[in-house]
């Protein structure tokens, strides 16, 4: 069985917590974090082959988040980015270069529908884009 590697971010302890006890328990996920994004930078993003981000907070217009987030965007484009929030709505925003079919509302199966990346493919697409 392949394993989808997520990297979560999070500010969140509680949210956090949670995520990490049904996330980390799935067979087919490999769970990397959580990471603060204060303490997390592209460099870490990039080192941990991650494929997908899951960005969660308390509100969704975290400025540290949403800076990291926009960084994943510009520079590692083909990465899926998952972002959540509990203020609010409950939407969950997926940003890709990828199409993902829409019927899907819920994290679990939006997270098992990102293709699974070969770290050594993200790594020279990463490379190349640098160039």
């Amino acid at each position: 069985m392949q394993k989808r590697r997520v990297l979560l971010v999070s500010v969140h302890p509680l949210l956090s917590e949670g995520l990490v006890n049904v996330l980390g328990k799935m067979e087919d996920v490999v769970l990397i974090g959580p990471r603060a994004p204060s303490n997390c930078t592209l460099f870490d993003v990039r080192a941990s082959a991650p494929d997908v981000v899951l960005f969660a907070a308390e509100k969704t217009d975290d400025p540290v988040a949403t800076a990291l987030l926009v960084q994943i965007l510009q520079h590692m484009p083909i990465l899926p980015v998952i972002q959540i929030g509990l203020a609010g709505n409950t939407a969950i925003r997926v940003y890709t270069s990828r199409i993902l079919p829409a019927s899907s509302t819920n994290l679990i199966g939006i997270i098992r529908k990102i293709p699974i990346q070969c770290a050594d493919e993200t790594a020279e697409k990463d490379s190349k884009l640098e160039e």
